[in-house]
């Protein structure tokens, strides 16, 4: 049964006022605790793995000191110095990308990917109502001309807690319309329609709050925690069902709960939302009897911890990126051994299409890394797009990477860049096919005070479409649905071996990595190929995400 077949018919969605701007909050009480970092922040990963077969790690070398050759033939386009970018999300013509940076956002032109340019910024947000600024900003989120802004990522009590909203529509001068504080962090976020999605940290139930933003001041419309769905969870540690990141789609909310797993919603009411699923690895009554340390090694290694999902435009495909490392807290030596189970972990990849009923089809692994522990280099997965039939990755320090997912069972790495020693990356996004991948490095490790930077890489070659005659008397040009040409779909090998791949097998470590990108010289690619390929309206057409549906 297709996934469409579960929504119940959407909300209506109020219309956006732009009357002045107000700030509301969630009325509890704000914890006065101390910041924390991405990693100490989250906790969540299950998925029973006799139902999917989830790999949940494999061990690793040995640690030895991190050494990184750079690689070759895959290479950046353009760069531009972001201080303090984290998360970047994108317009749908791709022209335009707003990067969270800490205190606020910067905006950035894209339009020519080989220089790509900050046109505005705002920083030191502080919504009417408050004497407090935003801070620890480390997520945004795009919809139809609005960007929510949400933090701080941990518990910082100098900051405001909570979201604004701003008016984009003219990415030059974006506009504050409204702000809505919260009583906990909010660590990451999505926004939908009138609707926006938070992480509310609150160290107990870890809700998702849902919030109706349409109005001239904001107010809580939901709340939905796993201790909802069943108490049971109440006995698990807190650390172990922290609610990490949330992303929104076609009335489905897909939560990452750390090792309490990935839980799919329906969204399609967003005041009222429903479990669909859950996909995770651990029962919580294992869990449940986890003290000490056991809760501290659980929350770090393998099988967990669900960090991050998302799926492709038409939600038949989930992709769950896994945060977890060798720990060995409270143990001797730093490698994996008998009965530990090692780490990095990589991304699995589901079949949703129905979405009750997910079905595991494969794992993608990690770049591998000469020292696996959790302090040590690390090389999961951060944030990633499914987009135009490929996931596009960040790995930190592993790098970037482009799989094909023409066979989701059997994914296949087709562009990889890694330079260990001096990039991290937090996120990568598509901007459009043909054209330029977005990623953000959040910090160089052999210079931590030299700014964040914004790369554009080039993607994969895509088939230019066939020209399409004019009709004349004689002739009669096929249209396809809209009465666009039906030759628009056309598709060609692109060069290589028609997945993009025109030589090199993308195989490297940190510690050996001569030969570890795929070479990027085939055709379609350059700050053109936007042009000479698919175009990215066409792509919009048929079948990419289009603005109401764009989540960065």
């Amino acid at each position: 049964m297709h996934r469409r077949q579960f929504l119940r018919a959407v909300a209506g969605t109020a219309a956006l006022s732009t009357a002045a701007a107000l700030t509301v909050r969630d009325g509890d009480a704000r914890s006065p605790e101390s910041g924390a970092s991405d990693a100490a922040n989250a906790t969540a990963a299950n998925v029973d793995s006799t139902a999917t077969g989830t790999p949940s790690g494999t061990p690793t070398p040995t640690p030895t000191e991190a050494v990184a050759t750079p690689t070759t033939g895959y290479e950046p386009i353009g760069s531009v110095a972001v201080e303090g970018a984290t998360e970047a999300v994108l317009t749908p013509d791709g022209e335009t990308a707003f990067v969270a940076v800490g205190d606020g956002f910067a905006v950035l032109d894209l339009r020519d990917p080989a220089n790509p340019t900050v046109v505005a910024s705002e920083r030191g947000i502080s919504p009417p109502g408050t004497t407090r600024r935003m801070g620890g900003v480390r997520d945004v989120k795009y919809d139809d001309g609005r960007l929510l802004v949400g933090g701080p990522a941990g518990y910082d009590p100098d900051s405001f807690y909570g979201i604004a909203l701003f008016d984009v529509s003219d990415p030059t001068a974006p506009a504050f319309l409204r702000a809505y504080e919260t009583a906990y962090p909010v660590h990451n976020c999505d926004l939908a329609g009138a609707y926006a999605y938070l992480t509310r940290s609150d160290r107990e139930a870890n809700p998702l709050l849902v919030v109706d933003v349409s109005r001239e001041a904001p107010r809580e419309v939901a709340r939905w925690s796993v201790l909802d769905h069943d108490p049971v969870w109440q006995s698990v540690p807190r650390p172990l069902r922290t609610l990490h990141d949330v992303f929104v789609r076609d009335g489905f909310a897909y939560l990452a709960y750390w090792d309490a797993g990935t839980w799919v919603l329906d969204v399609s009411d967003p005041t009222d939302p429903e479990y669909v699923a859950d996909v995770r690895e651990r029962d919580p009554e294992t869990l449940a009897d986890l003290d000490g340390l056991a809760v501290a090694r659980e929350s770090s290694e393998p099988p967990g911890n669900d960090h991050y999902a998302a799926t492709d435009p038409d939600g038949s495909l989930l992709a769950v990126g896994k945060e977890s490392w060798n720990s060995n807290f409270g143990k001797e030596g730093t490698t994996p051994g008998p009965g530990d189970p090692g780490g990095p972990s990589g991304i699995a990849i589901y079949d949703v299409a129905d979405p009750r009923s997910p079905e595991h089809l494969s794992t993608i692994d990690p770049p591998p890394t000469a020292d696996s522990n959790i302090n040590g280099v690390r090389t999961t997965a951060h944030n990633f797009e499914l987009a135009a039939g490929h996931l596009y990755s960040s790995w930190y320090r592993g790098g970037v990477a482009v799989h094909d997912l023409s066979d989701p069972a059997e994914p296949e790495r087709v562009r990889y860049f890694r330079r260990s020693s001096a990039t991290n990356f937090w996120t990568a996004r598509l901007a459009a096919p043909g054209g330029a991948v977005v990623a953000t490095s959040f910090e160089d490790p052999s210079a931590l005070d030299a700014p964040a930077r914004v790369y554009t890489f080039p993607d994969v070659p895509r088939a230019t479409p066939t020209p399409t005659p004019r009709p004349t008397d004689a002739t009669t040009v096929p249209t396809g649905s809209g009465g666009r040409p039906a030759t628009e779909t056309a598709s060609g090998d692109g060069g290589g071996d028609g997945r993009g791949n025109d030589g090199g097998d993308g195989i490297g470590t940190d510690a050996t990595e001569a030969s570890d990108a795929t070479a990027g010289d085939g055709p379609g690619f350059g700050p053109a190929a936007a042009l000479a390929g698919l175009g990215i309206g066409a792509w919009r057409l048929l079948g990419g995400e289009g603005s109401a549906e764009e989540r960065g």
